[in-house]
């Protein structure tokens, strides 16, 4: 399976299932598309595989119709069918299946409020084909005014924050560009003055610079793309909002956000949003054949930044899932999911909290699946008084379980002899953070 969240709806679709309910809240209706294709293809790997195909095969069906409905405003017959996708609607639809969703209802939202009126148009009393009055777009075009407000509707409630990014494109479209440089330096300046709260949204990670981070997920295909996003031309008539969706992209040049989290889902979204107004030509096919082969390049030559090592976890969660008295399993988040999905178990991608703990069987204990660190040194581990830290440790292949408090123990060792071993313990490998604000308040709030 490729996707690093993909066991996730799984989980969320089986919970739906079983118990009517998501097993963590969340407004979005993507799950029940899983589980409608559980019912209908049993639970299993396969299911989720067409699930995620199907996935691409709606983005891809939008961005054709988005593209014909542009194209057919503008009267450029000649583009409505010249296109070929780009290879970004396997990437989104395989690893982001929720925002793809969305997004696929903003490329159609977009499709069908073109052409877009700036806000000096609306108040204009002379048409024109490239921007419209008022009056001239409510009798001309009403039905594809209020297809365009469903649609990003449904957007909004797959997920908000695709929607939100089709808010800061149209705000930025309506925004002259002389005003551009401006944005920019207050760009420049907002990193200094947001907090360092890595629980928040909002973040300053000074640690890693947004073009090296993005090369770090995603190889060479993604600076391709963020070069063509940015500096990339469209004809005369889709100027001005392919320069909105351009200034956008470069201000994702900004550590303002946690960028695996966020920014390069953004980034990914305005690079597929761009496909609706390209001009199609033989440029653009060497473009296109060019970022092709660099994201499949990245594909096989580093996998696991796609996926994680599934073939890897069913042995030792297979006999994680036997312990008897397991109330929690505390493991990274790959495995966790995966663990979740096959062997319906608990498990906590994060330090557990005093809602964790709260929620804990009577007469259970919480374990950690340690990840990236050999067997050998977790057994030589000795406390202050020379004895062994670990009063549980079974062998298990890439991982060694042990219990949650005899871990913490055995970190403070690390921490206090400064060991190398101590990157490795307070890393994604092995958790050690408390579940973020906004994720506690998407528990409570369901978004």
């Amino acid at each position: 399976m490729f996707g690093k969240d993909i066991y996730w709806y799984g989980v969320q679709a089986v919970s739906l299932l079983k118990s009517g309910k998501l097993h963590s809240p969340d407004n979005s209706p993507v799950f029940h598309i899983v589980a409608f294709l559980f019912r209908i293809f049993g639970i299993s790997d396969e299911t989720l595989f067409v699930f995620q195909i199907l996935t691409s095969v709606w983005l891809i069906i939008s961005l054709f119709i988005a593209r014909y409905l542009v194209f057919s405003v503008q009267n450029t017959l000649s583009q409505k069918f010249h296109f070929l996708p780009s290879i970004l609607v396997f990437v989104l639809g395989f690893l982001y299946p929720k925002q793809s969703w969305a997004l696929g209802f903003l490329i159609l939202s977009f499709g069908f409020l073109s052409p877009i009126p700036t806000i000096s148009s609306l108040f204009s009393t002379t048409p024109s084909p490239s921007s419209p009055s008022f009056s001239f777009t409510l009798f001309r075009f009403p039905l594809r005014w209020i297809a365009s407000g469903v649609l990003f509707i449904f957007c909004f409630w797959f997920h908000p924050m695709v929607a939100l990014l089709g808010w800061g494109v149209l705000i930025l479209y309506q925004i002259p560009e002389k005003f551009y440089l401006l944005i920019f330096c207050f760009g420049f300046l907002l990193p200094i003055l947001l907090p360092e709260d890595p629980s928040g949204r909002f973040y300053s990670e000074k640690e890693m610079f947004p073009l090296s981070a993005a090369f770090a997920l995603a190889g060479l295909g993604i600076l391709w793309d963020w070069f063509f996003l940015i500096f990339g031309s469209s004809e005369p008539k889709f100027h001005k909002l392919r320069r909105a969706l351009a200034f956008f992209g470069l201000l994702l040049l900004f550590p303002i956000l946690h960028f695996a989290d966020i920014q390069f889902r953004i980034l990914l979204s305005l690079i597929l949003l761009t496909q609706i107004f390209i001009q199609w030509n033989v440029f653009q096919i060497l473009i296109w054949m060019v970022s092709t082969g660099l994201w499949i390049f990245t594909l096989f030559m580093n996998p696991n930044q796609f996926r994680y090592s599934y073939e890897a976890m069913w042995m030792p969660g297979e006999s994680m899932a036997s312990v008897p008295n397991i109330g929690l399993l505390v493991a990274h988040h790959g495995f966790c999911e995966y663990y979740h999905f096959q062997f319906n178990k608990d498990c906590l991608s994060f330090e557990p909290d005093t809602k964790a703990i709260s929620e804990l069987p009577e007469g259970t204990v919480i374990y950690r699946a340690v990840y990236g660190i050999r067997y050998e040194n977790l057994l030589s581990s000795k406390d202050e008084n020379k004895k062994p830290i670990f009063s549980f440790l079974q062998p298990l292949g890439e991982y060694q379980l042990v219990k949650e408090q005899d871990w913490k123990t055995y970190r403070l060792s690390l921490e206090k002899r400064n060991s190398k071993l101590l990157q490795v313990a307070k890393s994604w490998k092995n958790p050690y953070k408390e579940r973020p604000i906004f994720i506690k308040r998407k528990h409570t709030n369901g978004f």
